[in-house]
This record gives C-alpha cells, structure tokens and sequence, in this order.
C-alpha cells in the first residue's frame, strides 16, 4: 500500500476521483409524490436544473441556480445557454435568451399515465424561442428541451416542485 501511495501521479486520481464522487451527488427533491402531483395539477410547479446537454459538446452541471417557475398565466424562464447562434441571433442583448419572463403564450398539458405529464409552452412574446417541452414524473424528476429560433436547441434534467 505504501508504494501505492508514494507515487504522485495514483495519489492525485485518487483524490480526484473522491473529489468528483462528492460534488457529483444530485440534488434529490425532498417533496412527496402527492405534493409534486398536486403540484403540477394545480399549474404552481417548478423546475430546478441540474444537468444541460447542449445539442454539441459535453453534458454539464450548471455553475448556478437555474429554473422555470410556471404559475397561470406567468412563465418565468431563467436558464443558461451553450450552443451555435445563428444569424438573426439577438446575441447582443446582454443576457441569456434564456433569461425572460413570459406573459403570453400557449400551453398544452398531456398526462402520459400514471405519475408523468408533458408540457409544451410556446410563447408569444419572446420571438427568440419556439417551445420549451417539459417532461415531468411525479417522482420529481423531469427534462426540459427548448427549440429556439436562431440558435441550436438545448435540452436540461432536473427535479420539479411547488413554485414558490
């Protein structure tokens, strides 16, 4: 063991690999299945990111608190973004394209069975995004994908609760 230990190189991963075990524990929602339930049901739900995938390169966790707060007739969306923009891209605006409160749009809500529900919001005020589709399981976890107008579509894994 103690030749193990005395070359630098396996004691770094070592420590490396304990290091990533522990930052990469995910959030687990501490809500019910009633509570989640009642709480899409009820139109007062929100998502809390925890992974993006953007349509190219790596997977990641987000740097920060990332969420959807959905309450009737508010949608309010703050979200980063990786990816390709495209022309006609508002890339200048100086804040995410994801980062927008939205008053007017159009939701269509479908429950797939038992404890699952999908969700499809179009707004009509944010010329920048086409849909956000939300799939959402009574256990707490759900998936988001946004297809947007000049830019490449990203999608997110996360854990749904009551909004707040």
């Amino acid at each position: 063991m103690k030749q193990l230990i005395d070359k630098p190189g396996l004691a770094f991963i070592i420590v490396f690999l304990l290091l990533l075990a522990s930052c990469s524990s995910a959030q687990k929602t501490t809500e019910t299945k009633e509570s989640v339930t009642t709480s899409i049901d009820s139109n007062r739900w929100n998502f809390t990111v925890q992974m993006v995938r953007p349509q190219e390169g790596m997977t990641r966790q987000p740097n920060g608190t990332y969420s959807v707060t959905y309450k009737p007739g508010n949608l309010n969306v703050y979200l980063p973004y990786f990816g390709r923009a495209f022309s006609g891209a508002d890339v200048f605006q100086g804040k995410s394209a994801l980062d927008f409160i939205s008053k007017d749009f159009t939701v269509e809500k479908e429950q797939q069975g038992e404890g699952k529900w999908r969700i499809v919001f179009k707004p009509k005020d944010n010329p920048q995004v086409q849909s956000l589709t939300f799939v959402l399981f009574s256990n707490g976890s759900a998936t988001l994908d946004v297809i947007m107008t000049s830019r490449s579509p990203i999608s997110f894994s996360g854990i749904v609760g009551r909004a707040k």
